[in-house]
């Protein structure tokens, strides 16, 4: 068990307008300024987190480690560059959960040298492997809007998360996008000092879809004189060919008008379409040769 607390840079606008009509603090000294950044070390992160590990070692050939994680991070802004709290005068009213908030993880290996028999070639009965690799983990929140969105109903109300095969993907509902809605500013409270209304969604309170992978891999070692050796492997990448939706800041519609879907896998949404992490089913054959 172990807690973590951090001092963060955060980016304020020391120029946001002082009243709902617009005044700015500097409009004095220059009426033609507009928003000025600040970088500010005042902002806070909290890690709180069990962490759990099993290992065997060389156990009648089997190696494994299993390692279970239940987290959570909070902060007011994870990702400074570029991004301003909802309101510049009142920075805890962004504190909830990290980006990448992540409660559940778990992961695993496991290799295994198969006992060599005493029966039929040596060559066909030794030096096999086995070894697989389990990635398992929760869903991160989607940050796209921040404090201003009224939450209204069940934002899972009606959705089942299933996906559809179809010749054109459109995307998965993951989130009912009635259960939003935009404050009424005659009605709201509070309000920033601008006027704006910060709503009843807390920063960054809807967890996207999570993550299930399993490879497997299978080696076969060669003696084939004293100085060459070899070794043939087949890599099988996703086995079970799981659908890996993208999740965390900005992968999917949320907020009023969003349309709730999830659109992109996890690979192409970190960038590498295809061949990312938890992509479609591959398989991958190499051989090694050592002298």
């Amino acid at each position: 068990v172990g807690s973590e607390g951090r001092r963060l840079t955060v980016l304020l606008n020391i120029n946001q307008p002082i009243d709902s009509i617009g005044t700015l603090p500097f409009a004095g000294q220059n009426p033609n300024f507009g928003a000025i950044n600040q970088l500010n070390s005042i902002g806070t992160s909290n890690y709180n987190a069990l962490q759990t590990t099993l290992r065997t070692r060389a156990w009648h050939g089997l190696s494994s480690q299993f390692g279970y994680t239940w987290a959570h991070n909070l902060d007011e802004i994870t990702a400074y560059r570029g991004v301003i709290p909802f309101d510049s005068y009142n920075l805890k009213a962004d504190y909830g959960n990290s980006d990448f908030d992540q409660r559940h993880t778990f992961t695993g290996t496991l290799s295994w040298d198969i006992p060599a028999s005493t029966r039929g070639p040596k060559a066909l009965t030794h030096g096999w492997n086995v070894s697989t690799a389990l990635a398992f983990h929760g869903g991160q929140p989607d940050d796209q809007v921040r404090p201003g969105v009224d939450l209204i109903g069940d934002p899972f109300g009606g959705v089942s998360h299933s996906f559809a095969k179809s010749a054109t993907f459109t995307g998965v509902q993951w989130i009912n996008p009635a259960a939003f809605a935009t404050p009424d500013t005659a009605t709201c409270a509070p309000v920033t000092s601008d006027g704006r209304c910060y709503g009843t969604l807390r920063r960054n309170q809807i967890h996207g879809p999570g993550f299930k992978d399993v490879d497997l891999g299978i080696s076969k070692s060669f003696v084939i004189t004293e100085r060459f050796k070899a070794q043939f492997k087949a890599e099988m990448f996703n086995l079970f060919n799981n659908i890996n939706l993208s999740s965390g800041p900005g992968a999917f519609g949320l907020g009023p008008g969003g349309s709730g879907q999830v659109t992109d896998t996890i690979g192409d949404f970190n960038g590498a379409p295809g061949i990312g992490p938890g992509e479609a089913f591959s398989t991958v054959l190499s051989l090694r040769v050592t002298f």
